[in-house]
């Protein structure tokens, strides 16, 4: 009888790497594992074969175990990476800013246009207009007036924010220089 040989380290993802090798005795069973090569691995194989008795293996842990595949269904894999942001760059953040808030500034733009429009129509304006003259103030409201005002004070606001985007970088550049960054797990499935 050969004695058996050491299995190996195993695998990440918690199969064996090697499978141990024993001398078949008669009337016991054997039986062959096929493994999937590791990608990670420079030598992965495409199967092993086993003379070890049938034993019944360890449960695997539940987030470990693969699940049976129906007919027709791939099998979906999970696949689990940690990145660290260690810097971001703060000319990136201007140019996504300055296209972030003038887009938010078009969208702002359009819906008053069309709040002006629905309030102009139901005579909303006329009777503010009528009421104001009742007190003896003579106000005059334009809406041209109205939305070049409104895009004015929307344009400095676009800089405004997006230099203290820039700003906000910069500053978290200097402290992920101090505590490493941050971390993310991202999870792939496949």
């Amino acid at each position: 009888m050969r004695p058996s040989a050491p299995e190996g380290r195993g695998r990440a993802d918690g199969e064996p790497s090697t499978v141990p090798r024993s001398a078949a005795r008669p009337g016991e069973a054997t039986e062959v594992i096929e493994r999937r090569p590791n990608p990670r691995s420079p030598s992965a194989g495409a199967a092993v074969a086993s003379t070890a008795p049938a034993a019944p293996s360890p449960p695997a842990s539940p987030a470990r175990q693969a699940r049976p595949a129906t007919a027709g269904q791939p099998v979906r894999r999970t696949t689990r990476r940690r990145s660290t942001v260690r810097k971001v760059d703060p000319w990136s953040v201007l140019k996504l800013s300055l296209l972030f808030y003038f887009c938010a500034l078009l969208v702002v733009m359009l819906a008053l246009t069309v709040f002006w429009a629905v309030v102009n129509q139901l005579g909303l304006v006329d009777h503010l207009l009528d009421f104001l003259a009742e007190l003896q103030l003579v106000i005059e409201i334009r809406g041209g007036m109205i939305a070049r005002a409104v895009f004015l004070i929307g344009l400095l606001n676009v800089v405004l924010w997006s230099g203290i985007n820039v700003f906000l970088a910069f500053l978290y550049n200097l402290i992920a220089d101090l505590v490493g960054g941050l971390r993310l797990t991202l999870v792939e499935e496949e």
